[in-house]
């Protein structure tokens, strides 16, 4: 572990001074990643103009939610995402071939090697949006134990994020070009943002699917949901853990299986 962590440390420090030495370019997308997340701010506003509530949700109450949706956005852009969108690449021009001789594990290294510092104005931003929402619910006084709650749900929403983005990208080592399934894989992560509640006049299977199948529900709307009291701590804390550790083992496994059937670009 110590010696990943200084690795991690490595790769830190890397993207760091790459930032500063084209210091124009990181401002720049930081600067362009705050104001793309405060134009959907906006959006936000111009839908309130006509309506109180969304599935039941407040403006403040979807506000937070927003946030909290691009919160974890802004942290596995700048943690993950970045890196297994290159996975793809990494295939197509035969640097797979390297990545697995080094002496490091080549899950860790596709997942982690850039930092993209550029991707912290996204959640700084969110950060001002959950901030923003609950100014404007003065009844909102969660407990310790609530914020506790909020934190360890968003650290499996993250979890779920990393692992459902992994199993997709794991399948480049048989579909090679997956650009297409990316950006259709990213419009569906943006239901996430959304209260699974709006699917509620299909009936109970699209948030059966989408709370425990494809679990985009507790990458955001299950933590704030406890944050407001709607759901009962610990079943839902266990239930995510449960569904965080499941995804995780199954990206793992699908990796292992996925590297050990390839056989290099030239062949």
């Amino acid at each position: 572990m110590k010696r990943y962590l200084s690795l991690y440390g490595a790769f830190v420090r890397y993207c760091l001074r790459q930032a500063v030495e084209f210091r124009v370019n990181f401002w720049t997308n930081l600067l362009a990643n705050m104001g793309w997340m405060f134009s959907l701010v906006v959006f936000l506003e111009i839908i309130f103009r006509n309506t109180n509530s969304v599935a039941g949700w407040t403006k403040p109450e979807m506000f937070v939610l927003f946030g909290t949706y691009s919160l974890l956005r802004g942290i596995s852009n700048t943690l993950f995402y970045n890196n297994l969108s290159q996975i793809p690449l990494y295939v197509r021009k035969g640097e797979m071939d390297y990545i697995l001789t080094k002496p490091v594990n080549s899950q860790f290294f596709v997942s982690l090697r850039y930092v993209s510092l550029d991707d912290l104005g996204q959640s700084l931003a969110a950060v001002f949006v959950i901030g923003y929402g609950w100014l404007q619910l003065p009844s909102l006084t969660p407990s310790p134990l609530a914020l506790l709650d909020f934190a360890l749900l968003l650290v499996c929403g993250l979890i779920l994020f990393y692992s459902l983005n992994m199993l997709l990208m794991t399948l480049s080592f048989w579909l090679v070009r997956l650009d297409n399934l990316m950006v259709l894989a990213d419009t569906v992560f943006q239901v996430a943002r959304q209260p699974v509640d709006i699917f509620r006049v299909f009936g109970l299977v699209p948030r059966f699917i989408l709370t425990y199948i494809v679990p985009l529900a507790f990458l955001a709307g299950v933590p704030v949901r406890a944050l407001f009291h709607r759901d009962a701590a610990i079943p839902t804390l266990l239930t995510a853990m449960a569904l965080a550790g499941l995804f995780f083992t199954f990206s793992v496994l699908f990796w292992n299986h996925a590297t050990r059937s390839y056989s290099s670009a030239s062949s």
